[in-house]
């Protein structure tokens, strides 16, 4: 498995960037990879999502169970998928330094197929966290901008 970890500051409270990665549906409007979103089913804070991902060579589809602690942590884990035989992770959200500010870290464990070399799950893993995480903070800045 191919674990990374990283942080980015969001300038909008805890809360409402919570809000931005629960709301699953509207990934594909910020997350130029996601092509389509489907809640397949769950109760309350658990539920089961499959998404439709363009990884460059091809389409694949997966489904995660995502169980959401508000206001601070996101977890999943992969039910099944394409080309993954794992894929779990967090989100944990702690103020920020700034008032109204989201300290925001995201940790992905991925399991790809054995038909893909180790060093190419890692750099997969690593490479798409700083432009996931740009979406994400730019998508809860536009929604939730400061009042000056």
């Amino acid at each position: 498995m191919a674990q990374a970890s990283r942080s980015v500051t969001v300038n909008v409270p805890p809360d409402k960037f919570f809000d931005i990665i629960v709301d699953y549906e509207k990934y594909p409007e910020f997350l130029p990879e996601v092509k389509k979103v489907k809640i397949d089913g769950g109760q309350g804070s658990i539920k089961e999502v499959t998404y439709t991902v363009d990884i460059k060579a091809k389409v694949i589809n997966y489904t995660l169970k995502h169980t959401a602690e508000k206001p601070n942590k996101l977890t999943w884990t992969m039910i099944k998928g394409e080309m993954m035989k794992g894929n779990d992770g967090t989100w944990v959200l702690k103020p920020g330094a700034q008032p109204g500010s989201t300290e925001a870290t995201y940790t992905i464990d991925l399991k790809l197929s054995s038909l893909v070399p180790g060093f190419i799950e890692k750099a997969l893993a690593e490479q798409s966290l700083p432009g996931l995480l740009t979406n994400f903070k730019n998508r809860a800045e536009k929604l939730h901008p400061k009042k000056a």
